[in-house]
């Protein structure tokens, strides 16, 4: 059997393409650019071309493609031509998923984290998982995949409502907010009423957020996670640099300390719904408490990109792109390092969440010393709008915030470089990656 991928160097698509190749079939795609799993793809011996081109078609038996490849696509084309069947990247999730004892976690917030830790505390008790992962941790040894035994612990995408299909055996669901309304008809209920289907299809445990107030609502059977109120509790949550710390409660049975070496509160609940979830399928708290203490962020989840010493400079990544999110990860900074600066090198993610977030965006940036606001990541997204980056600036002046506008790498550097002792923070779900690494790279070499 041999599969061609369009988009491979995706993050969901390079970890099923590993998949597939460890399983012994013939495996070979293309990509629109070269990226780090394209590199590591080629490594691991599965053949990428960059661009896509009917051209790169070599019989295969079944093309696999995500929503993002369009109808017009070369190679899809010519799929359709020579009657090759198509499927999407999830409906291969779904089958290999099915064929095994699967463990989902879904959500709008927190999933990659909360999979790598369950992953992590599967694997530190001897269960031998595959893993199927939105990022890069190091704890896995292809970084976003793991091959193991028939356990799979797999975060599941929710942004274009395929996930609503998926029956595993377990799952997490991290929270409900309103986010990829786009997929769902501009309704939040229609998001809602998929996240439920999801939820009866779950076979044996359900575990979810009894602090999130659509979750309380839209489930009433499951295990229950939160601070506030829920099976799985914490609590007295202390933080000090680079660390935190709270007591973990299962109903009134304080089952010890919880350290984590990740910052903020929002951590808290991702390492308390794996808490409840690897706990429930008998797993000591002993093992999962010393598997969340070595636990280390996955990557662009507060990533300690480097230090400019002579300046007093931290640099840290964090794919933080929702005003939700964003909010969260600059008061998780502040608890790390509460006598520093914190200022922002910011990215808005596509028009549509621009224009649907209508100005929270810069009401969640304004617990920052300083933001400095780079272009627009389109996303595929094509057409006219009427909004751009500058709204958010427009947004920061009027809270009183200092805000600069950046359209190129150069300016974000001449920026950063007039910067002393503050933590810097490059938020933001595009390119703004690629923006963190030459910064920290330039800086922390020549300083």
């Amino acid at each position: 059997m041999k599969y061609h991928f369009i988009g491979i160097g995706g993050i969901g698509m390079s970890g099923l393409a590993m998949h597939l190749a460890s399983e012994g079939y013939q495996v070979y795609g293309s990509n629109y650019e070269e990226n780090e799993r394209v590199e590591y793809l080629r490594a691991r011996g599965i053949s990428v071309f960059i661009g896509h081109s009917p051209q790169n078609f070599d019989k295969p038996d079944l093309v696999i493609r995500t929503t993002a490849i369009k109808q017009g696509n070369p190679e899809l084309v010519r799929a359709i031509f020579e009657d090759v069947p198509t499927i999407y990247r999830m409906e291969l999730l779904r089958k290999i998923l099915a064929d095994n004892i699967s463990t989902c976690v879904t959500g709008t917030d927190g999933k990659t984290t909360t999979t790598a830790m369950v992953a992590k505390i599967l694997f530190d008790d001897g269960r031998d998982p595959t893993v199927f992962l939105g990022g890069l941790n190091a704890f896995l040894a292809d970084g976003n995949y793991r091959r193991g035994g028939k356990v799979i612990v797999s975060e599941l995408d929710e942004s274009d409502g395929f996930f609503a299909s998926f029956k595993p055996e377990n799952a997490i669901i991290t929270n409900i907010r309103g986010d990829h309304l786009e997929h769902y008809d501009n309704s939040f209920e229609n998001l809602k009423n998929h996240f439920k289907y999801f939820s009866k299809g779950v076979k044996n445990l359900l575990v979810f957020n009894a602090d999130d107030p659509v979750s309380e609502r839209l489930f009433k059977d499951g295990i229950t996670f939160g601070k506030e109120k829920g099976l799985y509790r914490f609590s007295d949550r202390k933080t000090c640099l680079m660390s935190q710390t709270f007591s973990c409660w299962r109903g009134d049975s304080h089952m010890g300390q919880i350290k984590l070496m990740i910052p903020g509160e929002y951590n808290a609940y991702n390492a308390m719904a794996a808490v409840a979830l690897t706990h429930e399928l008998g797993v000591s708290i002993d093992t999962i408490k010393a598997s969340l203490e070595s636990f280390r962020s996955v990557d662009r989840r507060f990533t300690f990109r480097g230090m400019d010493n002579s300046r007093n400079l931290f640099f840290f990544d964090d794919y933080a792109h929702t005003p939700d999110e964003i909010s969260s990860t600059i008061r998780g900074a502040r608890e790390f390092f509460p006598d520093k600066n914190i200022i922002v090198v910011f990215q808005p993610h596509r028009y549509s969440r621009l224009v649907r977030e209508n100005g929270r965006f810069a009401l969640s940036l304004r617990d920052a010393s300083e933001v400095c606001v780079y272009k627009l990541y389109e996303a595929y997204e094509k057409g006219q709008y009427a909004i751009d980056e500058t709204e958010v600036l427009k947004g920061l002046s009027s809270y009183g915030v200092p805000a600069v506008h950046a359209v190129n790498y150069a300016e974000i550097l001449d920026w950063l470089e007039r910067k002393r002792d503050a933590v810097v923070l490059f938020l933001g779900a595009g390119d703004i990656t690629e923006a963190s690494k030459m910064s920290a790279l330039k800086l922390c070499a020549t300083h």
